[in-house]
């Protein structure tokens, strides 16, 4: 078991085994539940082209178990002979985390199956911290004590020499039971000896652009960076018009996650990943269904291109935001304009 920060019961010992064709490098105290881990086929939590991530329960714990298959996207294995997997990352820089005094989520195991030629698959498998949900969860965000911890925690992971490139509201977990604070998902990250005051404002307006921050999140930060409020609030509004427009130009462009079809005279662009039966349906005929299929919610528009609400959906997702998201989008067209548009969500 993990205490309630998320630190391990052991002083960096690896075992190290064979399992499912895959090379296992394992915390001790979970090789005898490896295989009933592996062997539940657990509950989708994320699916895209490459990526599998599934939720389990296994002897009243919860796992999350992460597959990368890095097989199924062309060349990309023979990058990882020089250059390590986002896995492989993440499962070296957890203890690294623990050691300077930020807790992270439990690592327990981390296997590859290696080819001729490079990386076919690596799996990653952590352990949830029963009452932690995601900051994009937590009921009162404005709430002063809460902002005021969240400064505190930021601050030791500041002070400690982490800079987490990739932060957001959806990676920072909170139990407001235990008033603490944890990470997940820390492949993106930089370990400084210090950090400048400079690096510490720009990485503040990076976690605004995707979370609120409030007068007393400064108070447990420190009153001293008061004074660079305005400036991150600027500088976070700039980060994230850019990363929507950046994501929203090219995510119909995206062949690995985006499929193109032609059903029925429109052509459609579709996210592999919720290709199923009641899709299907839709793309057949997404005039003549019901507003909701499956929990598919189908908008049309006059008009008005369907692609479009697409791009913006999707880079309000990216932006780490809780919204609708974009599952299938199509245009009908008339001489170049259109005339009616499609877009398909999914609830996130």
């Amino acid at each position: 078991m993990v205490d309630d920060s998320g630190q391990l019961p052991y002083d960096g010992v690896v075992l190290r085994t064979e399992y499912q064709g895959l090379r296992w490098e394992l915390a001790p105290e979970f090789e005898s539940l490896l295989p009933e881990v592996l062997r539940q086929p657990g509950e989708s939590v994320k699916i895209s082209s490459a990526t599998i991530v599934t939720r389990c329960r296994v002897a009243n714990r919860e796992f999350y178990v992460k597959r990368y298959l890095h097989e199924r996207r062309g060349l990309a294995p023979l990058s990882y002979f020089v250059r390590a997997s986002k896995s492989r990352r993440e499962w070296e820089q957890a203890p690294q985390f623990q050691a300077r005094g930020v807790a992270v989520v439990p690592h327990l195991a981390h296997g590859e199956r290696w080819g001729w030629y490079g990386l076919l698959e690596s799996v990653l498998i952590t352990e949830g911290l029963p009452g932690y949900v995601s900051l994009l969860s937590t009921p009162d965000a404005t709430n002063p004590e809460f902002q005021s911890a969240l400064g505190q925690f930021l601050r030791r992971m500041h002070d400690a020499g982490i800079l987490y490139l990739d932060i957001s509201a959806k990676n920072v977990l909170y139990s407001a039971a235990k008033h603490k604070f944890c990470l997940i998902d820390i492949d993106k990250v930089q370990l400084c000896p210090t950090i400048d005051e400079q690096q510490r404002v720009a990485h503040l307006a990076t976690f605004r652009s995707r979370f609120a921050l409030t007068t007393t999140f400064y108070d447990g930060y420190g009153s001293e960076f008061s004074r660079h409020a305005s400036e991150i609030d600027q500088q976070a509004a700039a980060i994230r018009r850019t990363r929507v427009a950046r994501w929203s130009r090219v995510c119909l462009r995206h062949s690995h996650e985006v499929v193109k079809k032609r059903v029925n005279g429109l052509n459609w662009h579709i996210r592999r990943a919720y290709l199923d039966e009641n899709l299907e349906r839709v793309l057949r005929d997404p005039e003549g269904q019901a507003d909701k299929v499956g929990g598919l919610i189908i908008n049309r528009f006059t008009y008005r291109s369907g692609k479009q609400a697409y791009r913006k959906a999707y880079g309000v997702e990216m932006s780490g935001e809780s919204a609708p998201r974009p599952v299938a989008a199509a245009d009908k067209c008339v001489l170049g304009f259109v005339v009616r548009g499609y877009f398909v969500t999914k609830s996130p």
